[in-house]
Order: structure tokens, then sequence, then C-alpha cells
């Protein structure tokens, strides 16, 4: 019997951003840079937590709840190397795959490589300089 989700609700973005962000938390490549950004107590996260709902609920239903500029929060952020959103598509795709059908899978694995080239692509090119 196939028990994964054949359709995105509030419900299932919820589980998908709780199961994907214990993932990055238990990273070894991923965990300190959000430890830094965030820090390591429950309610460290939750704030965080509840702006990735909101976030994809908006990218995956359009659903007008986030506000906000996520390149400029990535901005603010200490310098990372930004390979690792190589590393945050894996377990994004890995934890999008235990819980959805296929082409739910394929509907947020679009939606994250955006994501994720935008940011990175926004972190490595510098302004250019005005005369």
């Amino acid at each position: 019997m196939n028990d994964k989700e054949n359709q995105i609700s509030e419900a299932s973005i919820k589980r998908i951003v709780d199961n994907f962000y214990d993932k990055i938390r238990q990273d070894t490549q991923l965990k300190p840079i959000f430890e830094q950004a965030i820090g390591t107590s429950t309610e460290a996260w939750q704030p965080h937590l509840e702006k990735m709902y909101a976030f994809w609920s908006a990218t995956m239903l359009n659903s007008g709840h986030y506000r906000g500029n996520p390149m400029q929060k990535h901005k603010a952020l200490p310098k990372f190397d930004t390979n690792l959103f190589d590393r945050w598509l894996v377990l994004f795709e890995e934890t999008a795959r235990s819980l959805h059908t296929e082409d739910i899978v394929e509907q947020y694995k679009a939606k994250s490589h955006l994501i994720a080239r935008s940011l990175q692509l926004g972190l490595e090119c510098e302004p250019a300089e005005i005369k």
C-alpha cells in the first residue's frame, strides 16, 4: 500500500518542512550554518519553521502567506560555501520523496532547484560598482 501523499496541502507542507529541518539539524555540513543563524533550541527554531511553512505555502499553493525577502535574509548571514546549496537540495529531495508521490516530488524538486540556484547566484555575485 502506498501511503505517500498525492497532493500538496498546508498539512503536508508542515510535514515536509518539519522533516526537512530535522535532517538539516542532523547534517554535519549544514547543521553548523543553520545553528549559527538560528540557534540550537527548539524554541529558537520555531520562528524559522513558521516562516518556512508560510514560504512553502506561498511557493507551492500560491497562498500569499509569506512576506519577506529571502535573498536579503541570506545575504545577512555570515559567508558560507554556496556549494552547500547542493547538499540542501539532496536533503530536500530525499524528504519530499519520503512523503509524496513522484509527481509531487517533481513539483517540489523544480521549485527547490529554482530557489537554491537563485539564492546561490545572488550570494556569489557582487553588485556592479557604480562609477
